[in-house]
């Protein structure tokens, strides 16, 4: 059973160069969900591009020097081997070729129990599928930072990222739901999410405030091209040593919302 739903379950890989021909997984219905957002706006411009040589996948800032993703997002599947950390920089408000910072990691620290080998694993282990990276720069001070929440089942939330198939510009499904927890730290959700987003922020209102809840992971093309998410709540512990924000902000540099995204989750 456990090599079954390995199999039935597609991460929402990377976007590597020339991989245009690849299936697109996690739209869920006819019509695409997904929104373009102002990427110098907040709090989409505390999101970024996370780029390395062959590919990106999304992150976001969750204090002053740190980010959160994914932590297949890691893994190197030409070389067979991990990226190093030198491969790695977050551009913070990207969109076509404009961005409002940009900083290298400077270190990564993956969930502890994440094996970093590239192999295909069943829905347990996606709620290990998460990493830190501490960036040179303290880009949040300037960009500000979306602070960590709870994630609970039937929450209405927003998943946001670099598709594969629209990779220069910010889109987000608004309004979508955890429809629910899966197992421990494993969440399902309902939102148009794919390819390239992966370590997509899921938004949602938690202690009266906008925060992250979870980590955008994955795909079951099985059921319906179902989401993937995990829960903020392994990694909690490490981002607070870290220096993860108590509470969300927007910095002097990202635009005022167009969007109350706050009032369209509540």
């Amino acid at each position: 059973m456990r090599g079954l739903v390995a199999l039935l379950l597609v991460l929402l890989l990377a976007m590597p160069a020339g991989a245009e021909t690849r299936q697109l997984h996690g739209i869920k219905g006819d019509e695409d969900q997904r929104v373009r957002m102002a990427a110098q706006e907040f709090p989409w411009s505390a999101m970024g591009r996370l780029n390395f040589f062959s590919g990106h996948c999304s992150a976001s800032l969750i204090g002053p020097r740190l980010i959160a993703t994914a932590a297949h997002c890691l893994w190197n599947s030409r070389t067979q081997k991990p990226f190093p950390v030198s491969s790695f920089t977050f551009v913070a408000g990207w969109d076509r070729g404009e961005y409002l910072r940009v900083s290298k990691v400077a270190a990564i620290h993956a969930a502890p129990n994440w094996v970093l080998d590239g192999e295909s694993r069943g829905l347990a282990s996606r709620a290990d599928d998460w990493a830190l990276m501490e960036l040179e720069e303290p880009l949040g001070d300037e960009i500000g930072w979306i602070a960590l929440g709870a994630p609970q089942a039937g929450m209405k939330v927003a998943v946001a990222g670099y598709g594969r198939d629209k990779a220069q510009v910010p889109l987000a499904h608004l309004g979508c739901h955890l429809t629910r927890q899966a197992l421990p730290g494993v969440f399902i959700h309902d939102c148009d999410a794919v390819q390239g987003e992966s370590g997509g922020p899921v938004l949602g209102w938690s202690e009266g405030e906008l925060r992250l809840v979870a980590v955008n992971v994955a795909v079951i093309p099985s059921q319906g091209e179902a989401g993937v998410a995990t829960g903020i709540d392994a990694l909690r512990p490490l981002a607070v040593r870290l220096g993860a924000a108590k509470s969300t902000r927007a910095g002097p540099v990202s635009r005022p919302a167009s969007l109350d995204v706050g009032t369209a989750l509540r």
